[in-house]
């Protein structure tokens, strides 16, 4: 009884722990739930004069499509200080819009001492993570600013920062200098390429810039240090790079349906965003499938880049020609100079002749015989076709034509037929259709011989808009009965 009684004691107590945590949402954060997330953020902060910049990285991960819920942010701090998101000044126990997954943000203590800035995310599912950042702030013998890199970052733009060193009271001057320490790019000082690792002297402290420029994209950091006779300090400058982008923003294929051995031309419009004044790029083409397993059957780049110069407005235009018939998926791409590519744009091309015939060819005549009272009558009553002939390119099919030739009791027949294809096709297709003959009479005999028809030849010709013809021979199979 009293085992019974400590396991109901023991259930309850866990029930109660349980709903506990879903009515104060802490389920979610064990869970990670549909609507978590995580904070990816720096740990490590050197300390920092006062009035100096401490620049977070704060990033959003979460379990699902950021932008589909939003979220807010709000901040404290134990000490005097600011803090900003972007260019945009924060004030404490104010929620503000996260509009981005990637964030930098930027304290500025005012004070000497740790500063514990406290900043709170909620989305609107009621998920909230809380993030501590400890930033100590003391008295040096000099404080460094720079202003700058507060608008959207590029690939390969030039983002200058304006910097400044303020000696603290009583202090020199002159004799300081700056060490790049790293950088995935190109730094200038004060308009001079530089190299990191190596410390250069500021003459003019109350005024000098650095440039940046990198072609990644993403979160990086300039690290550098500072110095004078007596002491040094580390900073770094964080930038988040956005991607450029090239877009195919229009493309057209001369023809859809060529003919083997022609010409062919894609024409379109490509943009560069932002807009630059560098017009190069590069192009691909491919085949992608084939009818005829041939990836070479209208010309292209084998899937490899080709320079290419752009003209006025983006214009984009390349020829190249159709060299073997068959059905073909032909694709384009195209790359900016760091390597950004555009969405595939594809075509369905069709090479054929001017004229052929597709797949196997078939006839059936039909013979009959009528008895009379001397004899016999022998008629050609009809027959029935299939095939399948396309015409290639922008040519239509006219006109379809028929020879039938045999032996009649040992004597030659040759008949002819024709139809015209009103207002022509690019394909024309039967299957075992009749064609009526209109009952020719063949012969009155008084004995038939049995089969009386012998070495029986069929021809079909094709002809085009553009005057192609083209014929092929068959050997039809026939009846002979008796009866109209």
């Amino acid at each position: 009884m009293k085992n019974l009684f400590y396991l109901i004691i023991a259930f309850f107590s866990l029930t109660l722990t349980l709903n506990s945590c879903e009515d104060d949402g802490d389920w979610d954060d064990i869970t990670g739930g549909q609507f978590g997330f995580t904070i990816e953020r720096d740990d490590y902060f050197i300390e920092k004069s006062v009035g100096e910049a401490n620049q977070m990285k704060y990033n959003v991960v979460t379990n699902y499509d950021f932008a589909s819920v939003p979220m807010k942010i709000k901040y404290t701090s134990s000490l005097n200080g600011t803090l900003k998101l972007g260019n945009v000044n924060l004030q404490p126990n104010t929620e503000y819009t996260l509009t981005n997954k990637e964030n930098i943000l930027t304290y500025v203590g005012n004070v000497a001492g740790t500063h514990d800035v406290k900043i709170t995310a909620r989305n609107e599912k009621g998920v909230t993570k809380e993030e501590t950042f400890s930033l100590k702030y003391g008295i040096s013998e000099f404080t460094h600013t720079f202003t700058g890199g507060t608008a959207d970052i590029y690939q390969a733009d030039e983002t200058p920062y304006l910097m400044k060193i303020v000696p603290s009271s009583g202090q020199p001057n002159t004799g300081y200098e700056i060490k790049f320490n790293s950088y995935n790019g190109n730094i200038k000082l004060n308009g001079v390429a530089v190299q990191t690792g190596q410390f250069y002297p500021l003459p003019n402290i109350d005024n000098f810039t650095v440039i940046l420029a990198t072609n990644q994209v993403g979160q990086g950091a300039l690290d550098y240090t500072i110095k004078n006779a007596t002491v040094q300090s580390s900073y770094n400058i964080q930038q988040t790079v956005i991607a450029r982008k090239i877009v195919i923003e229009s493309m057209n294929i001369n023809a859809l349906n060529v003919l083997p051995n022609s010409q062919m031309s894609l024409i379109g419009v490509v943009k560069k965003t932002p807009v630059t004044a560098n017009t190069t790029i590069k192009y691909k083409t491919w085949i992608s499938a084939s009818s005829n397993n041939n990836t070479s059957g209208i010309q292209n780049t084998n899937n490899a880049y080709t320079s290419f110069a752009l003209g006025a407005n983006g214009a984009f235009s390349i020829n190249f020609n159709a060299l073997q018939a068959g059905n073909y998926t032909y694709n384009i791409q195209v790359q900016d100079e760091y390597g950004n590519e555009s969405d595939v744009k594809s075509f369905n091309v069709v090479v054929a002749p001017e004229i052929t015939f597709v797949g196997a060819m078939a006839m059936n005549v039909d013979f009959r015989f009528v008895l009379q009272f001397s004899g016999v009558k022998t008629y050609l009553k009809d027959f029935k076709r299939s095939f399948k002939a396309v015409a290639g390119g922008s040519a239509t099919i006219i006109k379809i034509e028929y020879n039938i030739t045999f032996d009649h009791m040992g004597q030659p027949r040759n008949y002819n037929f024709s139809e015209n294809v009103t207002n022509g096709t690019n394909t024309y297709e039967v299957t075992d259709a009749n064609f009526g003959t209109g009952t020719l009479e063949m012969a009155y005999v008084v004995n038939i011989p049995n089969p009386p028809i012998t070495n029986l030849q069929a021809k079909i010709k094709a002809t085009s808009s553009t005057g192609a013809v083209l014929e092929q021979t068959l050997t039809p199979t026939y009846n002979f009965t008796g009866g109209l």
